[in-house]
Order: C-alpha cells, then structure tokens, then sequence
C-alpha cells in the first residue's frame, strides 16, 4: 500500500515538472481561479515571491525580457501590497491565442493589479511563460540626433 501511494506521488510530481517545464514555479501561498495551469500559477507565485521580497532579479526571472526591460521602482508599485497577505489570481486565457493570458490579482488588502503574461513559444524561444513586466530598455542612440549637413556651396 505504501509502495503504491510512493508511486502515485511521484507520478504526480513527474507529470506537474513536466507542466511546468521552462517555466519558474514557486512556492507562495496564492488563490487561484480561473483556466490556470500549474506553470502559470506557478510562475505567478515567483512574481508574488519577488515582488514581496522587492527582489529585482527575482522579478527579472519571471519578466519576457522581449523586447529587453530592465526593472524599475515602478515595477515594485504593488510590493507592499504582495506581503499583505493571501492572494487571488483570476486567470483569464485569450480565447484567440493559446499563447497568452490575463490575470487580475486581487491582494489581501483589497488592492488589484491587472497583469498578462505569455508563453515565450510565441518569441521564438522554448515553451516557457513569463510575466510582461519591466520597463523596456530603449537601446536606440541616446542624445540628440546628428546635425544635418548643409549643401557646399
């Protein structure tokens, strides 16, 4: 009996990795509801982890990162609000793209955050989901243009 529960659990846990393959997971107490699946559940416990904890690289961890962003104070508006305690996420998956979802999390304190993530396939990269999250970094020429030549005369 005990070897059969022994095999049941890890045939559960073989097949959650498999789920969440590419994708952050974190433990984090969360309510879930909504279409969700447990890499996406997961991945919003590790924004929750980090964004509680004001850890930048954490946050980095679960951003898209495409185009390339950097994080900022602004990323960290709802840090307070993450160690209010438990959580609601509201998963919402776009009837359109299998590749994208919305999720509205609602914090203990009653505050809410509207935020998307997608799954990196849509990139070009592996399967793997993301949070879209981060200020995108402008890697464009900084300073004013180059003056413009006159004609010779």
């Amino acid at each position: 009996m005990i070897a059969g529960t022994g095999l049941a659990w890890a045939g559960h846990a073989a097949w959650e990795a498999i789920q969440t393959w590419g994708t952050p997971t974190c433990s984090w107490s969360l309510q879930v509801r909504g279409t969700a699946s447990p890499a996406q559940a997961g991945l919003v416990r590790c924004y929750l982890r980090a964004l509680a904890s004001r850890d930048t690289a954490g946050l980095m961890a679960v951003a898209a990162g495409i185009p390339p962003v950097r994080i900022t104070s602004a990323d960290l508006t709802y840090s307070a609000d993450a160690r209010a305690g438990l959580a609601t996420a509201t998963f919402t998956p776009n009837p359109n793209d299998t590749t994208s979802a919305s999720v509205t999390i609602t914090y203990a304190d009653g505050v809410q955050e509207n935020a998307s993530m997608m799954n990196m396939i849509t990139m070009g990269g592996p399967s793997g989901w993301r949070m879209n999250i981060g200020t995108e970094i402008n890697s464009g020429p900084s300073g004013p243009p180059p003056a413009a030549t006159s004609p010779s005369p």
